[in-house]
């Protein structure tokens, strides 16, 4: 299978540059694909910049609300394998952020990963104890009526009535084509949340899941006390915890987030 990268940023040149080297460093003969989610006006010092280390640099709409961004991170995606993704040669694609640290091959990392199979972080059911506390679905956020729009959009559309239906938490992920071209289909695409709208629209499509133990958890606490190697919140992983790891032998090799240079 020919597995890629594509490595997505919008700010912080210098920690976007070290964190390539460290890719290129462990995945020397892997495709690099860049999606710039920053703005405009920045996009030409980032290519200039980063260009050495990518095999294809792409510019999301830089109009685009910050804020829409981060709720719709899948639709850039989308946006890219629509636009110039389907173009390029590869299978499937590790979405890796600017802040997360990569010490291992990605080959390695997903070395079981069959073609047509995908990956997401934090993959679980959205029972009721997980929907009365998330932000995304309880009922004190003013989220949840988007929530249950879209649990009617796909029940309509698709006849899509899993209960309990299913989340993750979005970190770190591998997309295979197969998954882009069904998308590309949807109507309404920006319906619901994407940590909870993949993994529904991954089973509606018949997407097998790969499922492998990266680290990450859905207990706040859990997360910061054990110095989790994933985190979907904005707590830095420790750099005495990520040394600790890379000096074991079956340690965890992909952190996030991490915001300073590594060394």
């Amino acid at each position: 299978m020919n597995l890629a990268i594509l490595f997505w940023f919008y700010k912080e040149v210098d920690i976007c540059e070290n964190r390539l080297q460290l890719l290129k460093k462990y995945n020397p003969n892997m495709k690099i694909f860049g999606l710039y989610g920053g703005t405009q006006k920045e996009s030409e010092k980032y290519e200039h910049i980063l260009g050495e280390y990518l095999d294809d640099f792409y510019i999301f709409d830089g109009t685009a609300d910050v804020n829409w961004k981060w709720i719709n991170g899948d639709l850039m995606i989308l946006d890219w394998y629509d636009k110039r993704g389907k173009m390029l040669t590869w299978d499937s694609v590790v979405v890796v952020q600017w802040d997360m640290l990569v010490f291992d091959s990605l080959k390695s990392q997903f070395a079981n990963l069959n073609k047509g199979e995908i990956y997401l972080s934090g993959l679980r059911s959205l029972d009721s104890s997980i929907e009365k506390r998330w932000h995304w679905t309880n009922t004190y956020s003013g989220e949840r009526k988007n929530y249950l729009a879209f649990l009617e959009y796909v029940k309509k559309e698709y006849g899509y009535e899993d209960r309990p239906p299913m989340c993750c938490l979005f970190v770190l992920q591998v997309f295979p084509k197969v998954f882009f071209e069904k998308y590309l289909t949807v109507k309404d695409k920006e319906i619901g949340m994407l940590e909870y709208k993949i993994p529904m629209y991954a089973k509606i499509f018949g997407i097998p899941f790969f499922k492998k133990d990266m680290g990450i958890y859905w207990s706040m606490s859990q997360s910061v006390s054990n110095n989790a190697p994933l985190n979907a919140k904005a707590v830095e992983v420790s750099h005495g915890f990520i040394e600790k790891e890379l000096h074991k032998k079956d340690g965890w090799r992909i952190f996030h987030p991490y915001f300073k240079m590594w060394n």
